[in-house]
């Protein structure tokens, strides 16, 4: 309990130790990337227009100016006779020309202001502040200059150009003055305006961002609560990832998804395996079991001076010894099928094995032996082990068929569409495109339709094998060393009439017309 506590304690001092979440992170990286975009985009707008108001502006007093030029030189008739007095061409040129908003014009006829353009005005360009700073610009004949000044609570942009006529001996003064400080109050406002709406778009997007980060963040925050939740007694959490749509974040989730599926899978495998083993020991106790009480009882009741009864005895002890040694060697045998390397598959050419088996076999009984060997070509097998799984297949055929009986061992090639084909990958076989068939036939007692789906398990023999002597184990044994190769075993059976086993070995293909050990 203590133990538990101080893990607990320690968690959640690392979760202290990590502060904001993913969520918040993300969350203020956007928000400050996007206020970063936002202000440089202000700042680069507002110095750009500031920039263009000052261009601008100059170019509106020299347009002024120029415009007056034009009109000095068309003359008074449009005639091309320039004007000769300069009071007429002021009026002339204040009659036709508008001032616009922020602008305002006065003509001086030797210092004196004669004329001024109509309309309100924050500024009065007849200001003293105006007069005098038009007497402190000295232009030259015939030029105009631009100044700036700060007056009357903003900023004057004064331009001062000099009005030279022929036969004209007064001095004329052309004065545009344009409010450049109110133009720039205008940009500032809309600056301000531009910020309270950048403001208001970040947190409107802040929300909509902090929502959009839940719902794509959401399989993280149930990965860390399914990796919270998840022990070795219930490992059925799952991490939703419909909501993260098609992201990365999804596909984290899916892959812890697939690794918990496979832990999950290993663990039911790993107790189906202890659940094997245990059955496996106690099937094994119980075969025991009866020779050893055989041989303890037979050892207490033994009498010693009896001289035959004492070598009766020993044959029947040795004899239940040896049943005992074929028992334990079986066991030893499917124990080690669970080994990655209880076969070694190497390139073995098909018509030999078929016929190195059946050497092998007519030793075992007299039958009349028959071979079909069809398959033809090469596949990598443990040529052993599939002697050892052949011989014990026949070894079941002598035992159940009558003296002088046909047995025939057959090889040949199925493809995956065929009957035997789609029956080898129902019984457990790997897919390929073809399967190498090797089936052993008897005409002996068969197998009742019952039992035929138990005779593969360890020590599980049928009804009408009691009398048979036998462990029970050889078909168990079969059947690891056809799964050790990827494949699967078989039987078809008819009480009264015999059986065929088939064992079906993949060759590797994918299909192609041909098996691939050809």
């Amino acid at each position: 309990m203590s133990r538990d506590t101080d893990r607990d304690a320690a968690a959640g001092r690392d979760r202290r130790r990590f502060g904001w979440t993913v969520r918040q992170r993300l969350l203020a990286m956007m928000i400050g990337l996007m206020a970063l975009g936002l202000a440089l985009t202000g700042v680069l707008s507002t110095v750009v227009q500031f920039a263009s108001l000052d261009e601008r502006v100059d170019n509106e007093l020299r347009q002024e100016v120029e415009e007056l030029q034009v009109l000095a030189q068309s003359g008074q008739a449009r005639d091309g006779v320039p004007y000769d007095d300069v009071s007429v061409l002021f009026r002339s040129f204040l009659e036709t020309a508008v001032a616009g908003d922020d602008e305002a014009f006065m003509a001086l006829v030797d210092g004196q202001a004669v004329l001024r353009s109509g309309g309100d005005r924050p500024f009065d360009i007849d200001h003293p502040e105006v007069r005098a700073k038009v007497e402190e610009m000295e232009v030259e004949e015939g030029r105009a200059r631009i100044e700036s000044l700060r007056t009357q609570g903003t900023e004057l942009r004064v331009m001062v150009a000099d009005v030279a006529l022929p036969e004209e001996v007064r001095t004329g003064t052309f004065v545009v003055v344009n409010d450049i400080g109110r133009q720039e109050g205008r940009i500032w406002r809309r600056t301000g305006t531009y910020a309270a709406t950048a403001l208001a778009s970040l947190v409107v997007a802040g929300v909509l961002a902090h929502v959009v980060l839940g719902r794509l963040l959401r399989p993280l925050r149930e990965l860390r609560e399914a990796t919270a939740e998840i022990s070795t007694d219930d490992l059925s959490r799952r991490v939703d990832v419909a909501a993260a749509g098609d992201t990365d974040v999804a596909e984290l989730a899916l892959t812890f998804n697939e690794m918990l599926d496979r832990i999950d899978d290993g663990l039911r495998r790993q107790q189906l395996l202890l659940d094997d083993q245990r059955q496996f020991l106690d099937d094994a106790a119980h075969e025991l079991r009866t020779p050893l009480t055989i041989l303890r009882g037979n050892a207490e009741l033994l009498r010693a001076e009896d001289p035959e009864e004492v070598v009766a005895t020993r044959v029947m002890l040795l004899d239940e010894v040896d049943r005992m040694q074929r028992l334990v060697d079986d066991l030893l045998m499917l124990a080690r099928s669970q080994r990655h390397d209880f076969v070694r598959p190497q390139p073995t050419d098909l018509t030999e094995l078929a016929v190195e088996c059946m050497e092998r076999v007519t030793a075992l009984g007299q039958r009349q032996w028959q071979l079909a060997a069809d398959a033809e070509g090469t596949l990598p097998v443990d040529r052993h082990r599939l002697i050892q799984a052949v011989v014990q297949l026949v070894a079941n055929a002598v035992k159940f068929s009558p003296e002088g009986s046909v047995i025939e061992l057959a090889t040949g090639w199925v493809d995956r569409a065929s009957e035997e084909g789609v029956r080898a990958r129902d019984a457990g076989a790997a897919e390929a495109g073809h399967y190498l068939a090797l089936s052993v036939s008897d005409h002996g007692a068969g197998i009742p339709e019952m039992a035929q789906a138990r005779i593969f398990d360890r020590f599980g023999r049928a009804d009408n094998a009691a009398h048979v002597d036998g462990s029970g184990l050889g078909l168990a044994i079969v059947q690891a060393i056809a799964v050790a190769h990827g494949g699967a075993v078989g039987v078809r059976s008819v009480e009264g009439l015999g059986s065929r086993f088939t064992i079906w070995l993949p060759d590797g293909s994918t299909g192609g017309d041909e098996p691939a050990g050809r």
